[in-house]
């Protein structure tokens, strides 16, 4: 077996996963995590996030391949390194008879923390997710929102210095959505974390890193800017301030250069599709000396869409492409 490179929080090695010897829910995947990383890991229901989550906590065993946390073999048997993760599943579940307080209190226990420490961390956490009015009450009682933040709390007991969440943002409204995103982004300052979604724009908010998964294969892992930098940006929107008159010349001056292929006003805001093939600067340079030339003052220009989710699409668009090329080429042979 390859050595592990030190300082790597979490590292796999053509981890391979098939199940009943014969669906391949995980194909040869190789990544690499370092101290701080904030991992999103994306892919469309049944990519095989889930199971490469399994894997790395040792909840499953590989087919093939290797998984290493804080460079050790992950194993079912690893509980010394699985102490060491906080790992929050797809809908947590809890038992209903309990409170936040007995429930963390419980697990606290389960780790052997002492009662000096456990005592002043409970109430710490329950304080840290917004869950103080309702550490009394009954857990069977709990929207999604509060039960997602007592998932938090509970993966935050054992001071663990890896977070693997598995869809947090699952079946929440958008006001406990934004309130987990949040809670993210202040962790991601102290830990390591691997964030699973299909939710792009969240990923896009939290993480530095992606990791995307289509047909349990790794098709990109990077930094998210490189992800963001391979999307086509071809729609812009431009707020716009001056006479109606002159903004209607304008968008006619517009409408006739050949790099847009769409180009409509909605009272002064200005929305502008480009050919794949136009020069964006070149036709946004146009643009801007149309709007000078007729005394039409720019207020903002935006690049539109959830650009996380455009790269996404492509990737798993041109990789299918691929797939698809490889079969074709095998039947031809």
């Amino acid at each position: 077996m390859a050595e592990s490179n030190s300082g790597l929080v979490v590292e796999t090695f053509k981890l391979t996963k098939i199940y009943n010897n014969r669906q391949i829910a995980l194909n040869d995947v190789t990544l690499r995590l370092e101290p701080g990383c904030v991992l999103g890991l994306l892919g469309s229901n049944g990519a095989g996030k889930t199971t490469l989550l399994r894997l790395i906590i040792g909840l499953h065993r590989p087919t093939a391949g290797w998984a290493k946390v804080f460079g050790k073999v992950m194993t079912p048997n690893s509980a010394d390194l699985r102490r060491r993760i906080g790992y929050i599943p797809t809908n947590p579940q809890f038992p209903q008879g309990m409170t936040p307080i007995t429930y963390l209190d419980y697990m606290a226990r389960l780790f052997g923390l002492p009662a000096e420490v456990r005592k002043p961390r409970l109430a710490s956490l329950i304080r840290a997710v917004d869950l103080l009015p309702h550490s009394g009450s009954p857990i069977q009682g709990f929207s999604n929102g509060m039960t997602a933040r007592l998932a938090v709390a509970t993966s935050l007991i054992n001071d663990p210095d890896l977070l693997i969440w598995d869809e947090p943002t699952h079946g929440l409204d958008p006001e406990a959505r934004r309130s987990m995103l949040e809670l993210i982004k202040t962790l991601a300052a102290q830990k390591t974390l691997i964030v699973s979604s299909h939710n792009l724009s969240d990923i896009d908010e939290v993480c530095n890193h992606a990791a995307v998964l289509s047909h349990g294969q790794l098709i990109y892992c990077g930094s998210l800017q490189d992800l963001k930098g391979r999307m086509r940006r071809n729609h812009y929107e431009i707020d716009l301030e001056g006479e109606q008159k002159a903004i209607t010349k304008a968008v006619t001056a517009i409408r006739a250069m050949s790099e847009f292929k769409s180009v409509q006003i909605r009272q002064r805001r200005l929305e502008l599709f480009m050919h794949e093939e136009a020069n964006m600067a070149a036709a946004l340079a146009n643009v801007l000396m149309s709007l000078t030339d007729l005394k039409i003052t720019l207020a903002s220009i935006r690049s539109v869409g959830q650009q996380t989710e455009q790269a996404f699409l492509d990737l798993v668009e041109k990789e299918e492409a691929r797939g698809f090329a490889r079969i074709y080429r095998q039947e031809a042979a």
